[in-house]
């Protein structure tokens, strides 16, 4: 009797042990993984709904395969969702065999509706395993889990096949598969409430608190601006630290209440990863469409993150976004350091407060995690240089700026264009005395044309250089001219007229058209190409008259740059909705040099529409999956508001450059 009992019990446990296991491995199971059953248990998914087709086949070493075929430029997916466990690390596999992909995300692995997707497999390529490695978040229950051709905003083209399809747990993974869930203000997208319409109102009341904020700080600043200037003043480090520090921890708290965009922070993740593990040899043997600068400060922060970030989602997207908010933290000093030379120190504080709490420029360094303040760093501070006589450290400078965002390069005429009146004009125009330096190394006694051209020539040669020797250690097998092919696959990946980028393109319908679509008479690229070219020539014309006829307008080259990337931004395609946000930095100092408050008066103006396009299109992409695409109200009247804006900076700017005739300032 009591072996009978004994028996009954140990196959009691034994059932219990299968099923456990059973529904263990149902928690991260794939259905059909191996294509058997043809495409059964996966949807298909694709972006442009045409010129595609999806199917099973048969491998003569696989046996029944996926088979997807995309014809254009597409995002073509098999769609599966799969229960996962939270706080759990998945490594998901796939054999990929590719026939002539190219472009985009190439064939890969990828997570629908959070936009993570594996490393690309390009062109032809034999059966070959791919794989991508992951997180899920607390409480979240399941994941889409998707194979194909192209990802979002990375489209592809070609035929690729897929088999055994497989899902495994593994050690703790930093990019993240899910979204937070947390009662936070970003919870609107959490996996327990699917969100049924586009946070239009948080948005837009959100926005209107930020911009009385910053009118606030500009009545302190009017206000101690219309009191008499002091020479001498002492610096007040103790309210500079103040400011700054009050900065820093509003931005802190921004980047525990927002992960920040799921993409871009999941890439900064593994790029800084990948660098460190990989060398710079092999990092572009995967996709990653930034050039190599930013790659090294991702690395470093990186290594920090594995020495202080104990293994937290949040420590790490807080640690990737440092440079950002060191950025923008020494952005506000340098506006200090500048507005105290023509402005009592309450003031130029006041000014300073400002910059640091400028709503778009914390939500876009904490809350997104993006680099745009770096690079407005990189096109102020050749300014600044170029204007205490520095040449060749502002070249220097304006290289690091293009060999970390792509971005830099349209300013690159009105750089060229400000040297060659440096050449011509010389040091009256920028009001510094001769620096020893190069005259001595190349033997010139006093100021001339020879030695200026010297000292720009030594300039182009530095940017050169630090692109260069920054840029090599990256090249590993890569073809000559990579470099310049990455700028330009980053500069036209996106081919649309505007996207997410509440400009006249937007204004008339046209977010995420094809650049290729017809419009009076042309297509919305060439008719982006002409708003381009006349935006860049009108500045250059505008910045010459300037400096010609007033050699001491130092404003000019500051405002002008800030009038070209609007007019870019504005009438320019493939724009996104942060390639304005270095004009804010610029507008700031062009008016600490003109001191025409109508300069501000447009800084205020672009920073309140900028923050409600960044915003919306940050909720873009995390609600896209729910079709929730954007808020056609938001986009309509916010780019009405940029035309408006765009219209009086217009006029402004053709009133100081051709006229010379500022306001009087505050403090004038």
């Amino acid at each position: 009797m009591m072996t009978k009992r004994k028996s009954l019990m140990i196959l009691f446990a034994l059932i219990s042990a299968f099923v456990l296991s059973i529904t263990a491995y149902a928690a991260a199971d794939i259905i059909n993984g191996d294509f058997e059953s043809g495409i059964d248990s996966w949807e298909v998914i694709a972006y442009e709904n045409k010129g595609y087709s999806v199917d099973s086949s048969v491998d003569s070493s696989k046996g029944n395969v996926a088979h997807i075929v995309s014809e254009n430029d597409n995002d073509v997916r098999l769609v599966q969702e799969i229960e996962v466990e939270g706080n759990t690390s998945y490594r998901i596999t796939c054999y990929v065999k590719t026939n002539s992909v190219e472009g985009g995300a190439g064939a890969n692995i990828g997570i629908y509706g959070v936009s993570i997707s594996s490393e690309a497999v390009l062109g032809d390529s034999d059966w070959q395993l791919v794989e991508l490695v992951g997180k899920t978040v607390d409480n979240q229950n399941s994941i889409r889990l998707s194979i194909g051709i192209g990802s979002h905003n990375a489209l592809s083209k070609g035929e690729a096949w897929f088999d055994d399809v497989r899902i495994e747990e593994v050690e703790d993974a930093a990019i993240l598969f899910g979204k937070q869930t947390e009662a936070k203000s970003d919870a609107i997208t959490s996996n327990d409430v699917a969100p049924t319409s586009f946070p239009s109102q948080q948005i837009l009341t959100g926005s209107a608190i930020a911009f009385i904020l910053t009118v606030l700080i500009w009545l302190w600043h009017s206000t101690e601006a219309k009191k008499p200037f002091k020479k001498n003043e002492k610096n007040g480090w103790l309210w500079i630290a103040l400011i700054l520090a009050a900065a820093f921890i509003v931005r802190i708290l921004l980047s525990l209440e927002f992960y920040g965009h799921k993409t871009d922070i999941n890439c900064f993740i593994y790029w800084g990863k990948r660098v460190v593990a990989n060398g710079p040899a092999h990092f572009y043997d995967q996709w990653c469409d930034y050039p190599p600068g930013y790659m090294l400060v991702l690395g470093a922060m990186s290594i920090l993150d594995s020495i202080v970030g104990g293994g937290s989602a949040d420590m790490t997207a807080i640690i990737i976004k440092l440079p950002c908010i060191i950025a923008d933290l020494l952005m506000a000093y340098l506006v200090y350091r500048y507005a105290k030379r023509t402005m009592r120190r309450s003031a130029a504080l006041a000014l300073m407060a400002l910059v640091a709490f400028t709503p778009v420029m914390a939500f876009v360094s904490s809350a997104w995690g993006q680099i745009d303040q770096a690079l407005s760093l990189a096109l102020v501070i050749p300014i600044l240089l170029l204007y205490s006589r520095r040449p060749v450290l502002a070249g220097l400078v304006y290289g690091i700026g293009i060999i970390m965002k792509p971005q830099a390069l349209m300013c690159g005429p009105l750089f060229a264009v400000a040297y060659l009146m440096y050449i011509i004009n010389g040091s009256p125009y920028m009001n510094a005395k001769l620096k020893q330096g190069t005259a001595r190394l190349f033997g010139f006694k006093t100021d001339s044309i020879a030695l200026r051209l010297t000292e720009t020539v030594l300039a182009v040669i530095s940017a050169f250089a630090v692109i260069i020797l920054v840029s090599v250690p990256f090249t590993g097998n890569q073809s000559t001219f990579w470099l310049v092919e990455k700028y330009y696959g980053t500069a036209t990946s996106y081919e649309y007229a505007t996207v997410n980028a509440y400009n006249f393109w937007a204004l008339i319908g046209a977010n995420w058209k094809k650049v290729d679509v017809p419009f009076l008479g042309l297509t919305y690229g060439k008719w982006g190409t002409i708003g381009m070219v006349v935006s860049i020539l009108s500045s250059l014309i505008l910045y010459v008259y300037a400096v010609k006829k007033y050699k001491m307008c130092k404003g000019a080259l500051p405002l002008s740059m800030a009038f070209m990337l609007a007019g870019i931004f504005t009438f320019g395609h493939y724009m996104h909705e942060r390639y304005i946000f270095p004009a804010l930095p610029l507008l700031m100092f062009a008016y600490i040099f003109y001191n025409d408050r109508r300069i501000l008066c447009t800084y205020i103006a672009y920073s309140a529409t900028m923050l409600v396009n960044c915003i919306a299109a940050f909720y873009y992409s995390k609600l896209f999956e729910y079709g929730l695409y954007w808020d056609t109200n938001i986009i309509f009247w916010c780019s009405v508001a940029n035309m408006v804006i765009f219209v009086f900076f217009t006029y402004l700017v053709i009133d100081l450059c051709v006229r010379n005739k500022p306001l009087k300032g505050y403090n004038g």
